[in-house]
């Protein structure tokens, strides 16, 4: 062989491995791709433009015998504040996703099967007028602990949503213990209801998605005719306990990077970590009895878009949520969850009084400016904790709880509020309060003049450091000057 010859022949023989190496690296691609979408299939899921969404008129006022009315219907005079409450079913098509219950920073979601048929409901309340709203939603993750869907949020900040304007929509995003209990709660009216689930609140693989869905429709068109033609700009999600879990992973199983959602709000996500490089702001409130086990210990310091306030002397469940849940309860189940827990606590008066409700309202406003630009919300104090093995806060000697949010029950207390209990296994959560004596209260306050000073100054002190409103200052100040003794 010549050299021409042989120069042809190396020079076909590269050029045939070329080709080898690009069918491979073409392989390669089209393996890639098929990875791509399977993530990028968890990350968005079904198309949130899919989903029908059916207006359903309640046929008999809320407490009726034949149950053909919204569960958990406001227990409240809505019309006459202006507000309209309407509940729909939404349907469609819900990707399986790996993301577990209160996923960990970066365990991203892959979906895990072809998507899957759901039908659930959702309940709006909403400013009847466009010229009341505020711009923003608050969708809300219902808590389905106790086995039936609870809108703890609401129930909790429903006075501030409603004088502010706020729309807020409660989405049933689990089966176990959510559509499950609807359908047995009114065949008639929630019958068809269906959201596959492996048979326990934890285990839930189409939740996460149906929420994401259903935030993602938010700002559709379809949407904004069905609230009257509120136009949202802000779109805040919530969730109490186990539903701020499921907001966690969501978070953290990289669901919120899409931005459907502007910023979070998770109340007493006991036990889950927060991805400190979230995406969108988060500001996750603890209760002083989340923190007293082993919840806050690990948990990130305060980032660029993460604060987390801890409350001094607040129980899980408090005497605020517990008064405006018991009646719906009552009306439309017949029982009261704390009226049944209260008697196996070691200490009966469960429940704790400090307003946590006004510091979370506080907090709402602050994130819902933090979202559209504004001002970081403020860097609280973290409760103080012992240096032993079983995490414990440390307490004054009066037995109240060092460092955190004060509010005044605290900061100016008249009794001694401990946001853990013990007794029963449900006990935990509920704390208690007791109220002081009359020689300790004159004791601490020489006068009720002392008193209402120490009042005014811890509401002046909240105010200035952004835990506190002006307004529900006012009502604080207000129940202080009726102190006598």
């Amino acid at each position: 062989m010549n050299f021409g010859a042989r120069e042809r022949h190396l020079a076909c023989r590269v050029r045939e491995s070329l080709a080898l190496e690009r069918m491979r690296l073409s392989r390669l691609c089209s393996v890639f791709a098929a990875l791509g979408v399977l993530v990028l299939s968890a990350a968005g899921g079904a198309k949130a433009q899919d989903l029908v969404w059916t207006p359903v008129a309640a046929e008999e006022p809320p407490g009726s015998l034949g149950r053909l009315y919204p569960f958990f219907a406001a227990n409240r005079d809505l019309a006459f504040e202006g507000y309209v409450e309407q509940e729909v079913f939404v349907s469609g098509q819900a990707t399986p996703l790996s993301a577990p219950y209160g996923a960990a920073p970066g365990e991203l979601a892959t979906a895990t099967g072809p998507a899957k048929p759901f039908k659930t409901r959702v309940l709006v309340r909403r400013p009847d007028r466009p010229e009341r709203f505020n711009g923003v939603v608050i969708i809300e993750w219902l808590n389905d602990s106790n086995g039936f869907d609870a809108d703890n949020v609401w129930l909790a900040l429903q006075d501030h949503l409603i004088a502010s304007g706020y729309a807020w929509i409660g989405v049933s995003a689990q089966g176990f213990g959510g559509v499950e209990a609807l359908r047995a709660w009114s065949p008639a009216r929630y019958g068809d209801l269906r959201i596959e689930n492996d048979g326990a609140m934890a285990q839930e693989p189409l939740s996460l998605d149906i929420f994401r869905q259903v935030a993602a429709s938010l700002r559709n068109s379809d949407i904004t005719r069905l609230m009257g033609g509120l136009k949202p700009t802000t779109v805040i999600a919530t969730g109490q306990s186990q539903s701020a879990i499921w907001l966690a992973g969501f978070i953290n199983a990289g669901l919120a990077r899409a931005r459907t959602i502007d910023a979070f709000l998770l109340i007493s996500a006991t036990g889950a970590k927060i991805d400190p490089a979230t995406p969108a702001p988060v500001l996750r409130v603890v209760a002083e009895g989340d923190a007293a086990s082993s919840d806050a210990e690990h948990q990130p310091e305060d980032s660029a878009h993460f604060r987390q306030w801890e409350i001094a002397g607040v129980s899980h469940v408090d005497r605020h949520l517990r008064a405006a849940r018991e009646p719906v309860q009552l009306r439309d189940l017949g029982a009261s969850v704390q009226a049944t827990i209260g008697p196996k606590c070691t200490i009966t008066a469960i429940g704790t009084t400090p307003p946590a409700y006004m510091v979370e309202a506080a907090g709402l406003d602050s994130l819902v400016a933090w979202s559209r630009g504004g001002s970081p919300i403020p860097v609280a104090p973290r409760l103080v904790r012992q240096l032993d093995a079983e995490g414990r806060l440390h307490r004054d000697n009066l037995g109240l709880s060092s460092g955190g949010i004060r509010l005044p029950d605290i900061a100016a207390p008249v009794g001694l509020n401990v946001g853990k209990n013990s007794g029963a296994a449900a006990c935990g959560s509920q704390g208690y309060y007791l109220p002081f004596d009359i020689h300790s209260l004159r004791t601490l306050y020489p006068s009720p003049t002392a008193y209402r000073r120490a009042v005014a100054r811890s509401v002046r002190e909240n105010i200035a450091a952004g835990f506190l409103l002006p307004k529900d200052g006012a009502l604080i100040l207000s129940a202080a000057h009726k102190a006598s003794w």
